[in-house]
């Protein structure tokens, strides 16, 4: 970009100069006929001109001034955008090489962050069941959601006064069907919060009915007819879970970095969960109580009548 202040204060500097020498001419050719001039006339023709000289370098420092800050502002150092072109500023001008001369307070130089790891972790550990086996116990991320399953069906048979199997894991939007393999009527529901449903009574050979679970959370399924039969199927919202191993250890890989709340289950236990912070492999161990199943009701909140099997 062509720098246009230096010519115009050039030039009106050099019109300063002219006007000085030319102002005695000029009273000269306006002098009265009768004689020259006075030495107190000249004396204050010559204050006059030094008053407006005066008052033109103010003019020129206050432009100055606002051409000095329009051009830190262009230049991003009053928070606008960078302008290219408009390095070749007067010599007054700070340039950007040197910032700190553009303020009297000096820059609070910032050190820039280094790469934020964003790759998937993984989390293993232990689990120990105190007054019982390792069983049937689960481990999952509770924070972690992923789109519902569809067309995922998962087959829970009634068969033998019981229904198998007796513990499952699924995602969220899966299907439950009940087929009936007894030669007795029975009548699934649920009374958990999240997937409460009631199927209805039927028989052998009548359509499975089917329910689909969309909320996360343990759904504990009864008959209304045979208070023995009972299930528990352990709703998840992502496929961040794994089954603990005989031994109790386990492994769950792909987990995203960040806090993640871990959940230890199991159909017989009370659910623990930890918080964790996953930042490459990470390691947790948990202990879990042994409880004895608790009583129900049927689906009416009523005690079962005398038909108990």
């Amino acid at each position: 970009m062509i720098n246009i202040w230096r010519p115009i204060r050039s030039g009106i500097l050099a019109g300063l100069l002219i006007g000085e020498m030319a102002l005695p001419a000029v009273a000269q050719d306006n002098r009265v006929p009768e004689g020259p001039p006075t030495r107190a006339e000249l004396s204050k023709l010559q204050n006059d001109v030094r008053e407006q000289r005066q008052l033109l370098i103010q003019m020129m420092q206050t432009e100055q001034q606002r051409y000095d800050m329009l051009l830190r502002l262009l230049q991003g150092q009053g928070g606008g955008t960078p302008v290219p072109g408009l390095s070749a500023a007067p010599p007054a001008v700070p340039s950007e090489a040197a910032p700190e001369a553009a303020t009297d307070k000096p820059l609070k130089k910032t050190t820039a962050a280094g790469p934020v790891d964003r790759r998937p972790g993984s989390i293993e550990g232990k689990v120990t069941v105190t007054g019982g086996p390792v069983d049937d116990v689960y481990i999952y991320v509770e924070n972690v959601r992923m789109p519902v399953s569809h067309h995922k069906v998962l087959e829970i048979k009634q068969e033998g006064r019981q229904f198998n199997p007796r513990v499952a894991v699924v995602q969220t939007g899966t299907s439950l069907q009940f087929p009936n393999m007894d030669s007795v009527y029975h009548n699934v529901f649920s009374s958990s919060p999240r997937n409460s449903f009631d199927l209805g009574t039927y028989q052998a050979g009548d359509k499975a009915r089917s329910v689909t679970v969309t909320g996360p959370g343990v759904v504990e399924i009864f008959c209304n007819i045979h208070q023995k039969m009972s299930a528990k199927v352990l709703v998840v919202p992502s496929v961040l879970y794994t089954k603990v191993h005989a031994d109790g250890t386990f492994r769950i890989d792909n987990v995203p970095p960040g806090v993640r709340r871990l959940v230890a289950w199991s159909p017989e236990t009370k659910a623990e969960m930890q918080k964790v912070t996953v930042s490459g492999p990470t390691e947790v161990s948990f202990t879990l109580a042994h409880e004895d199943p608790a009583a129900h009701s049927n689906k009416f909140g009523q005690a079962y009548g005398s038909y108990r099997d």
